[in-house]
C-alpha cells in the first residue's frame, strides 16, 4: 500500500514537472504573443471581419506563417553569434543605420503608448457605462492602468514580466474563444475564408480593403516582435543545441497568434458583418456587440481587450529602455534609476496624451512612414547577417532561405506601399 502511495506521489511529481519545464520553455513565445496581440491587433481584425466575413482569414494564416519563419530566422542569427540583430547591424552593417531604426521605432511606441492607453481607458470607460451603468471617466482608468504598469515596472524584471503576460495572454485567449464559440459559424464557411481572394479597390483607408489588409499584415508581421526576440534569445542564452526548443516555441507563439487574431475577426463577421453593420475602432464594438452577443458575450470580449491592451502596453513601455540598453550592448536591467526614469517619463507622457484628448497627427503620419520603412530595411539588415559565412558559418542562409527571404522582402515593400498609398489618398480626400 505504502509502496503504491509512493509510486503515485513519484509519477504525480515528475509530470508535474514535466509540465512546469514545458511552460517554462514556452514562456518567451507567450511573451511575444503578448507583446503582438494588442487592441490594435484587435482592432484590425475587427475591422476586417466587420467589413469582410471571414473572407480574410488567409491574410492571418499568411502573415502568421511569415512571422514563424522570421522569428525563427532572428532567433537562429543570436544563437550562432551570441547578437542581437540590432548589435549585429550596429557592428557588422552600420551604426548609424541603427541609430536611425532606434529612432523611428521610437516614435511608433511613442505614439502606441498614448493610443493604446487611450483606448484601454476608452474601453473601460464605455464598458462600465453599458454593464454597470456607471463608471469612471476616460482620465480616471488612464491614470489608475498607468500607475498600476509603472508599479509593476518597478518591482519587476523579465522572468515576473514574463509570468504576468502568461496569465494576462491566457485571460484574454480564453475571452475571445468563448465569444467566437458562443456564435460559431458554419465550419465550411470558415474554411472558404482560407481561398485568397483580391479585395475590391475603395476610396480612402478607412473602407479599403487593400489597406485593411496591410494595416492586419503590420499588426502580426511586427518588427517589434522580431526584434524583441533577438534579445530574448540572448537572455536566455539558447545555443544551436537549442534549436528544436526554439522552434517549438516559435511554433507555439505563431499558432496562438493565428487562433487569437482568427477568433477576433470571426466574432465581428458572425455578428456585426451578418447584421451589416461596420466599425471603424474596438471602443465602437462594444455597444454594438450587446444587443447581438448579449450582455455576458459583451462583458468577456471587453475582458480580453482589456487583457490584450494590457500585455501589449507592459511591454511597449520596455521597449525604449530595451533597444538603448542593446544598442549599448549592457546587462538588460531596467530597473536601475536612470531607466526607471525614462519609463516614467513614458508612462506620464502617454497618461497626458489621454487626458488631454491629444491626437498628435502629424506624428502618427510619421509613425504610418516609418512602420512602411522600417520593416524592409530590418529585414533585409537579417537577410545580409545571416548571409554572411563569416558569422554564421555552416548556418548561413541556404538558398531556399534566399527564395523565402526574397518573396518576404517584396511582400512587406508591397504592403509598406498599399500602407503608404491609402495614407495618402486620405489626406487628398
Amino acid at each position: 500500500m505504502l509502496t503504491g502511495r509512493w509510486w503515485k506521489r513519484y509519477w504525480i511529481l515528475t509530470n508535474m514537472n514535466k509540465l512546469k519545464s514545458i511552460v517554462t520553455s514556452i514562456l518567451p513565445g507567450i511573451f511575444l504573443i503578448g507583446y503582438n496581440v494588442g487592441t490594435g491587433s484587435v482592432t484590425a481584425m475587427s475591422k476586417a471581419g466587420a467589413n469582410f466575413g471571414v473572407d480574410l482569414l488567409w491574410t492571418v494564416l499568411i502573415s502568421c506563417v511569415i512571422t514563424y519563419y522570421l522569428i525563427t530566422l532572428f532567433s537562429r542569427y543570436t544563437m550562432v553569434t551570441g547578437e542581437t540583430v540590432i548589435q549585429g547591424i550596429k557592428n557588422h552593417i552600420n551604426p548609424h543605420l541603427t541609430i536611425l531604426l532606434i529612432v523611428a521605432l521610437a516614435v511608433i511606441i511613442l505614439t502606441a503608448l498614448v493610443g493604446l492607453l487611450g483606448i484601454l481607458s476608452e474601453v473601460l470607460e464605455e464598458w462600465s457605462k453599458t454593464a454597470l451603468n456607471s463608471g469612471n471617466t476616460r482620465n480616471t482608468w488612464a491614470i489608475t492602468v498607468a500607475v498600476l504598469l509603472y508599479a509593476l515596472l518597478w518591482i519587476g524584471d523579465y522572468t515576473l514580466f514574463e509570468k504576468v503576460l502568461a496569465i494576462l495572454v491566457a485571460i484574454m485567449g480564453i475571452a475571445f474563444l468563448v465569444t467566437m464559440f458562443t456564435n460559431f459559424p458554419p465550419i465550411d464557411l470558415v474554411l472558404s475564408g482560407f481561398v485568397p481572394t483580391i479585395p475590391e479597390t475603395a476610396i480612402g483607408s478607412d473602407n479599403n480593403p487593400l489597406v485593411i489588409v496591410t494595416g492586419m499584415v503590420g499588426t502580426t508581421v511586427s518588427v517589434f516582435v522580431f526584434v524583441i526576440r533577438s534579445q530574448i534569445v540572448r537572455e536566455t542564452s539558447w545555443k544551436m543545441k537549442d534549436n528544436a526548443l526554439q522552434k517549438r516555441d516559435a511554433m507555439v507563439s505563431a499558432s496562438l497568434m493565428f487562433i487569437l487574431s482568427a477568433a477576433v475577426m470571426i466574432t465581428a463577421a458572425t455578428t456585426l458583418y451578418v447584421q451589416n453593420i461596420r466599425m471603424n475602432s474596438v471602443v465602437e464594438m462594444i455597444p454594438l456587440l450587446e444587443p447581438i452577443a448579449g450582455k455576458a458575450a459583451l462583458t468577456v470580449f471587453v475582458i480580453g481587450i482589456v487583457a490584450a491592451g494590457l500585455s501589449s502596453h507592459l511591454p511597449n513601455l520596455l521597449v525604449i529602455p530595451w533597444l538603448i540598453i542593446d544598442y549599448k550592448e549592457e546587462e538588460r536591467r531596467t530597473n536601475t534609476r536612470k531607466y526607471r526614469i525614462i519609463l516614467g517619463v513614458l508612462t506620464v507622457l502617454s497618461v497626458v496624451g489621454v487626458t488631454l484628448g491629444f491626437r498628435p497627427v502629424f506624428i502618427m503620419l510619421l509613425s504610418q512612414a516609418c512602420i512602411a520603412i522600417v520593416l524592409p530595411v530590418v529585414i533585409a539588415s537579417v537577410f545580409y547577417l545571416t548571409s554572411s559565412e563569416v558569422l554564421m558559418g555552416k548556418y548561413r542562409n541556404k538558398q531556399v532561405d534566399t527564395i523565402i527571404l526574397s518573396l518576404i522582402m517584396i511582400f512587406a515593400m508591397y504592403m509598406g506601399g498599399l500602407g503608404i498609398k491609402g495614407l495618402i489618398t486620405d489626406l487628398i480626400n
